[in-house]
């Protein structure tokens, strides 16, 4: 059976094309939305960067994974957040998160959401 992503999974995609200040290229991303959404062929999924992400940590956008217990390093893009063809992106799993990391994630995109 296929992979089918599910919530609190990191994935590997590449995320071009994209425009503008939106992250682009191969990235891993932490997977938000669960089975039953994604079943449908989409996936929420916030992009990982090992890079400076200045801005966004000053807006409080991003979720460290610095002592997750993962392999995967660097911040959880929250404000980046996009709904993916995972199929048409060929994403690939990697690990999974603890469910803290998950529920830190979906705050950070509540409230941006619903400030």
């Amino acid at each position: 059976m296929a992979y089918l992503p599910n919530r609190g999974d990191i994935v590997h995609l590449d995320f071009d094309p994209a425009s503008g200040r939106e992250m682009n290229g191969p990235h891993f991303g932490l997977v938000l939305s669960g089975k039953v959404f994604n079943q449908q062929g989409l996936a929420m999924i916030c992009p990982i960067s090992q890079g400076a992400a200045a801005s966004a940590r000053t807006y409080g956008t991003v979720v460290t994974l610095m002592g997750a217990d993962t392999d995967t390093q660097g911040a959880v893009h929250c404000h980046q957040l996009k709904s993916l063809d995972w199929r048409a992106w060929n994403v690939r799993h990697k690990e999974t998160v603890q469910q803290y990391i998950v529920d830190e994630a979906l705050s950070r995109i509540e409230a941006i959401l619903f400030e």
